[in-house]
């Protein structure tokens, strides 16, 4: 890649120095066209003000035309290089005579220089040469007098080629090897951490979650931030790797407790051991339940992240939803030594919800509040500010405050040890709640303490209708 950028970058600039000398050529080339044609029009121009020269003594036609043509060499050489120099009498106001080979005028341009209101020079270009012509009176005096003679100056002038200077190639090679190092170091500069980030990555996705890319002063600000991303990418799979491993081991010490009693009741059964064989079997249908309900959540946590289960929304009175998982709990919680109420103070709570999902939700924090709780759990549904809150509030030893935003996680295992002879569920339940929350639309928080002792309070908070 370094090596493919660096001849971009220098290809790059090659074109623009090509096109910059192209560019500046025909500039040139037409600067040094409109040079030779002034040049060749001042000329004429000059030509045209000796118009008072006076030749006297010639007494022949043909010594008045050659002193002419002496006149007119002299003035033209004293007014400088010239390529060629034309001398076309004008007859009856026309110009006569035939024009120089390879010079190609239109002749009614010419003529004009003769009207009596035209133009007193004029100019163009014919191939490589520029051209100008004016027209010129000069009088002579001879034996038979004065007489005026009438003729148009053409002068021509070659145009010169605008070629490439050495100062320009010393300069172009100066700026291709200067931006040949530029690249090479720019190239490098993008390309070193590119590198870094490539072999980073590939050791993360070998398993190597303990790689990092790291950070260079010199390197550029989106580079940083790139590698930035991608350590912070590395740390936080770190932890959700080890929080997986965690959460399963919570699971297969969930799963290897119910199934030891099972396994332990069932051979002292078939051996003849026990003599309470109604225990025994009560044992395992405790625990095959236990494990039910272990496999239930983990079914329910897998549809949630597959995005597989179904929410039947719809209108539905909170406050009744409420006391319906209260009365099937109830039994649960009776059993557990503990008191159960209802608190539902204002009356019918309208919300948008699924009314199943909502009470598995209830019945989850339910379940939870048992674990813990010393005497008592309260669970109701009062209006806030636009919204309804459903609460399960029990009397326990509380959540640590740092531990709050941390319970609702599926792979997060607080050590709270719940009381014995309590419903054991499959640790699940607060992840399954707030999941199910959040699909719903609604929030859910932990908020403890609630007194000076402890106690923790459950809340589901959804928009009421």
């Amino acid at each position: 890649m370094r090596r493919r950028l660096t001849v971009f970058i220098v290809g790059i600039v090659a074109v623009i120095l090509v096109l910059a000398g192209v560019g500046t050529w025909y500039l040139a080339r037409q600067s040094v066209r409109q040079s030779t044609r002034s040049e060749a029009l001042s000329t004429v121009q000059a030509l045209a003000k000796n118009h008072s020269i006076v030749l006297r003594d010639l007494a022949t036609t043909a010594a008045r035309r050659l002193q002419v043509g002496r006149e007119l060499g002299r003035i033209i050489r004293a007014l400088g290089h010239l390529d060629g120099a034309y001398f076309l009498p004008v007859v009856a106001g026309q110009v006569s005579g035939a024009l120089p080979a390879g010079l190609h005028i239109d002749p009614a341009t010419l003529d004009q220089l003769t009207a009596p209101a035209g133009p007193t020079s004029t100019s163009g270009f014919s191939g490589s040469e520029a051209w100008a012509a004016a027209p010129l009176t000069i009088d002579t005096v001879g034996p038979l007098g004065t007489r005026s003679v009438h003729t148009l100056v053409l002068v021509t002038r070659r145009i010169g080629g605008a070629s490439w200077s050495g100062d320009y190639l010393i300069l172009a090679a100066a700026l291709l090897l200067s931006a040949a190092l530029i690249a090479a170091l720019l190239s490098r500069r993008i390309t070193v951490p590119l590198v870094r980030a490539v072999d980073t990555t590939q050791r993360i996705a070998a398993g190597d979650l303990d790689a990092r890319m790291g950070t260079s002063r010199h390197d550029y600000p989106e580079l940083q931030s790139l590698a930035s991303a991608i350590d912070s990418m590395a740390a936080h799979l770190g932890r959700l790797r080890n929080t997986e491993r965690q959460f399963l081991l919570s699971v297969s010490h969930e799963l290897r407790t119910p199934l030891t009693s099972i396994r332990g009741y069932a051979e002292a059964i078939a051996d003849g051991a026990t003599a309470d064989t109604t225990h025994a079997a009560a044992v395992i249908t405790t625990e095959a339940r236990r494990l039910e309900r272990l496999v239930a959540d983990l079914l329910d946590l897998a549809k949630l992240d597959a995005r597989s289960f179904s929410l039947h929304l719809r209108d539905v009175d909170a406050a009744e939803v409420v006391e319906e998982a209260a009365e099937e709990l109830r039994p649960v919680l009776v059993r557990a030594g503990l008191t159960l109420r209802v608190d539902n103070p204002a009356g019918p709570q309208m919300v948008l919800a699924d009314p199943d999902r909502l009470d598995q939700v209830l019945a989850n924090l339910l379940e939870n509040a048992a674990k813990f709780a010393s005497s008592q759990v309260v669970i109701g549904a009062v209006p806030r500010n636009g919204s309804v809150a459903l609460m399960v509030v029990d009397d326990g030893p509380g959540i640590p405050s740092g531990e709050l935003t941390r319970v609702f996680d599926r792979h997060y295992t607080l050590d709270r040890h719940p009381r014995a002879n309590r419903p054991a569920g499959s640790g699940l339940g607060l992840a399954i709640a707030a999941e199910l929350a959040a699909a719903m639309g609604a929030s859910i928080r932990a908020e403890s303490p609630i007194n000076g002792t402890g106690g923790t309070r459950m809340v589901v908070q959804l928009a009421a209708r």
